[in-house]
């Protein structure tokens, strides 16, 4: 027992020195959480999940090894930089269009438009997904901060230890993401829709900035 327990506290606090740092899918999160509500922060942790357990199974059966290479983590940095940057100026042109027109509504929804004007669960799932798929940083710490946990996991158990060590790292992604998003989700609700269009337009700056970051880092190679 407390050899688990130790295993438990271990998994946790080394995910939340990944988990907690802020990122382009927190931002994206606060931001959903403005239009799609309370729950938006953990549907976006469901899409988060998605993306990452197929990420640490292959890692932990070595299929991945190719990250190692330049070339391949150049192209990771500048294409997720430049994705990220392509949504940040596409809600920012939405959130300013708001703001000029001073609708009684948010700026439309780019994520909603790309899953065919539904809301709801699939606009946060794609957020979650999406913005975990497409920030560089967040495959460079499975592959050197994370592999200590995998390398861990196997020692314990092979898959079963992958498994076990995946569950209790994702609760941290659930618990941070969905208290992020209902914070800002019934903040939003003392706020004006001029005011909340503002913060929509802070935030997708945020995300153009740090994709600009990523490409920037791929590129000097400190990545």
């Amino acid at each position: 027992m407390e050899g688990m327990l130790g295993f438990f506290l271990m998994i946790s606090v080394i995910s939340a020195s990944g988990a907690l740092a802020p990122g382009p899918l927190l931002i994206a999160t606060m931001n959903l959480s403005l239009k799609a509500g309370r729950y938006a922060g953990f549907l976006a942790a469901l899409g988060h999940m998605a993306f990452e357990l197929p990420l640490v199974l292959l890692i932990g059966l070595g299929v991945w090894s190719f990250m190692a290479d330049p070339a391949v983590r150049l192209a990771i940095g500048v294409v997720g930089g430049a994705a990220l940057m392509a949504f940040g100026f596409i809600q920012a042109r939405s959130s300013i269009k708001a703001i000029g027109s001073e609708a009684d509504s948010v700026g439309g929804d780019p994520l909603g438009r790309l899953t065919l004007g539904r809301r709801g669960f699939s606009a946060a799932f794609l957020v979650g997904f999406l913005f975990t798929a497409l920030n560089p940083y967040f495959l460079m710490w499975w592959f050197t901060v994370g592999l200590i946990l995998i390398s861990e996991a196997i020692k314990l158990g092979a898959l079963a230890g992958i498994l076990l060590m995946f569950a209790f790292h994702i609760w941290v992604d659930y618990a941070w993401l969905g208290a992020a998003g209902y914070a800002v989700a019934v903040g939003a609700r003392f706020l004006k829709p001029r005011q909340i269009s503002i913060l929509s337009l802070i935030l997708a700056l945020t995300i153009i900035v740090l994709g600009a970051m990523f490409i920037r880092s791929a590129v000097t190679g400190s990545l």
